[in-house]
C-alpha cells in the first residue's frame, strides 16, 4: 500500500519556494520591531538589522545542511526522529503544534490593519474570514497556495520598495553617529540584535516542503540563505529610512507606519498599510498552511498518531485532515478572544527553545549519514557545522527565554503542564510494542528523501530493464 507521503505532488520550482521563504520571515516584525529597536540603539538599527541576519543563520544553516543533504517532507521532524531519536522527534513535534498558535497572531494583526483603515471593520470576523480563505486556498493544492503566494509577494516587495524610494531623498544622515548609534553602549545594541532576529527568521520552513520540490537538494539551502540575508538588507534599508527621516525621539518604540505617514504620499501610504503591512500578515499565515502539516503527516505514517489522520486527499493532493486540525488550531483563539501579546509570546516561544532539538540533530548526520553528507550540494565541515550549531541553539535559547519569560505565571505553568503530558505521551506510546516505535527510523526506505543521484539511478534502471525486455523478446522471437 502506498504511502501518503508519496501522493504528495513534485510540483514546487525555485521561485515558489522563494517566495514561501520570503513571505514566511516578512511578517509583522519588520512594522512593530523596528521602532523598539530604534529605542535600544538609535540610528545604530541599520547595523544592528545587518547583524541580526548573520546571527540568524547560525540559526537556520543547519536546517540548510540537512535539507540539502537529505531533502524530504517534514524535514525538522523526520530529522529528529532518525538522527536523535523517535521519541524525541515527537516531542519536539508536540511543542511544535503548541507553537501554530502563531496561526491566529497573523490572522488578528491582520484584522487590526484593518480597523486602522477602516474603524468599524469587525476584528474577529475579519481575522476568521482570512484564516478560512487561505485554509481553502492550501486545501486545494499546494501549487495553487503558492501561485497566491506568489502574487501576494509580489505586491508585498513593490510596498517596501516604495517605502524605501520615497524615504531615502528624506533621510539626515547627520544622525548616523558614534553617539546616535550606541546611545545604550553595545549592550543596548545587542539586545537590539537579538530583537531583531524575530524579524529575520523563518526561512528555514522550506525545508518541510523537500518532498514537494522538484529540485530540493539545491532549493532549500539556496532559498534559506538567500532568502535570510535579503530581506535583512532591505530591512537594512527600512531602518535607514526609520532613524534618518524623523527625530530619533519621535520615531522610538513607535510602530514603522508613523514614519511611512510622513514619507508618503496619501495613496502611497494606503498601499503600503495594505500591500506592506497587512499583506506581510497574509504572506506568512499561507505561507504557514502550506508546509505546517508535513512533519505531523510523517508522525501519522511512523505509528504515533491515527494514519488516517494524516490521510492525503486523492485529487489535490493534500493532507486534508491534519490542514483542518491546524486551521481549527489558529481559529480557537480568534473566537476565544485570547490576548493577541499571549498568543504571539508563547506560540514565537514555545518554537524558538523547540527548535533548539532539529539545529542540535544536525551534528549527528555527517557520522550516520556520511555518504549522504558528501554528496551534499551544500554542507559545512563538520567542525564548522558544529560551531554554527552551538551558536546557533545559543541565540534560541536567548530569543525563546526573553518571550516565554515575559508572560504570566499562569501561562508558564500551563506551558509547562503541556510539556509535560506531551513527555508523558510520548513515553507510553513509544513504549508499547504494539506501536513498534522503538525501532531505529532512517532515510533509507521514503521515497522522497533520496538524493538526486539515487533517482537518476532508478531511472536508469528501469530503462535497462526495458531493453533487456526487448532483446529478451527479440531473442525469444528468432
Amino acid at each position: 500500500m502506498a504511502s501518503q507521503e508519496s501522493k504528495l505532488k513534485k510540483v514546487l520550482g525555485l521561485s515558489d519556494v522563494m517566495s514561501i521563504g520570503v513571505g514566511q520571515i516578512i511578517g509583522a516584525g519588520v512594522m512593530a520591531l523596528t521602532g523598539i529597536a530604534i529605542g535600544m540603539t538609535g540610528s545604530g538599527v541599520t547595523l544592528a538589522f545587518i547583524i541580526s541576519s548573520f546571527f540568524t543563520l547560525f540559526m537556520v544553516l543547519p536546517i540548510a545542511v540537512m535539507g540539502s543533504a537529505i531533502p524530504t517532507t517534514g524535514g525538522l521532524y523526520r530529522y529528529t526522529s532518525r538522527l536523535l531519536s523517535p521519541k524525541v522527534g515527537f516531542f519536539w513535534l508536540t511543542l511544535f503544534m503548541l507553537g501554530q498558535l502563531t496561526l491566529a497572531m497573523f490572522a488578528i494583526s491582520f484584522a487590526e490593519y484593518v480597523q486602522g483603515l477602516v474603524p468599524s471593520a469587525p476584528l474577529k470576523l475579519v481575522a476568521f474570514v482570512l484564516i478560512t480563505i487561505f485554509f481553502i486556498a492550501n486545501l486545494v493544492g499546494v501549487q495553487f497556495a503558492a501561485r497566491v503566494e506568489k502574487v501576494m509577494v509580489v505586491v508585498l516587495l513593490l510596498a517596501l520598495i516604495v517605502f524605501v524610494v520615497w524615504g531615502m531623498p528624506e533621510i539626515n544622515y547627520s544622525v548616523f553617529n558614534s553617539v546616535d548609534m550606541f546611545p545604550s553602549g553595545f549592550v543596548g545594541f545587542f539586545m537590539a540584535v537579538g530583537l531583531l532576529s524575530f524579524a529575520t527568521g523563518g526561512a528555514q520552513v522550506v525545508a518541510e516542503l523537500g518532498g514537494e520540490m522538484k529540485n530540493p537538494g539545491r532549493d532549500i539551502p539556496l532559498t534559506i540563505i538567500v532568502t535570510t540575508l535579503g530581506v535583512g538588507l532591505l530591512y537594512a534599508f527600512m531602518a535607514t529610512i526609520a532613524a534618518g527621516v524623523l527625530p530619533i525621539a519621535d520615531v522610538a518604540n513607535k510602530p514603522l507606519t508613523d514614519v511611512a505617514r510622513t514619507v508618503l504620499p496619501g495613496p502611497l501610504f494606503i498601499f503600503f498599510m495594505v500591500g506592506g503591512a497587512m499583506f506581510a500578515l497574509a504572506t506568512t499565515l499561507n505561507a504557514t498552511l502550506s508546509w505546517v502539516t508535513k512533519g505531523i503527516m510523517i508522525a501519522c505514517e511512523d505509528g504515533w498518531l491515527p494514519k488516517s489522520l494524516g490521510k492525503v486527499n486523492e485529487k489535490f493532493g493534500t493532507p486534508h485532515w491534519l490542514l483542518t486540525l491546524f486551521y481549527i488550531i489558529g481559529v480557537i483563539p480568534i473566537i476565544t478572544g485570547l490576548s493577541l501579546g499571549v498568543i504571539s509570546a508563547l506560540g514565537t516561544g514555545v518554537l524558538l527553545l523547540a527548535n533548539m532539538i532539529p539545529v542540535f540533530a544536525s551534528t549527528k548526520l555527517p557520522k550516520k549519514y556520511p555518504e549522504r553528507y558528501k554528496k551534499a550540494k551544500f554542507k559545512l565541515p563538520p567542525k564548522v557545522l558544529n560551531t554554527v550549531v552551538y551558536i546557533g541553539i545559543a541565540l534560541l535559547f536567548f530569543q525563546g527565554y526573553l518571550l516565554i519569560t515575559s508572560l504570566s505565571f499562569k501561562i508558564i505553568i500551563g506551558a509547562i503542564a503541556f510539556m509535560v503530558i506531551s513527555a508523558l505521551y510520548v513515553n507510553i506510546i513509544g513504549n508499547n510494542p504494539k506501536y513498534g516505535l522503538n525501532r531505529n527510523l532512517g532515510f533509507e526506505n521514503e521515497p522522497d528523501s533520496s538524493s538526486e543521484e539515487v533517482t537518476n539511478a532508478v531511472v536508469e534502471l528501469a530503462i535497462t530493464s526495458e531493453k533487456s525486455i526487448e532483446i529478451v523478446g527479440e531473442s525469444s522471437k528468432v
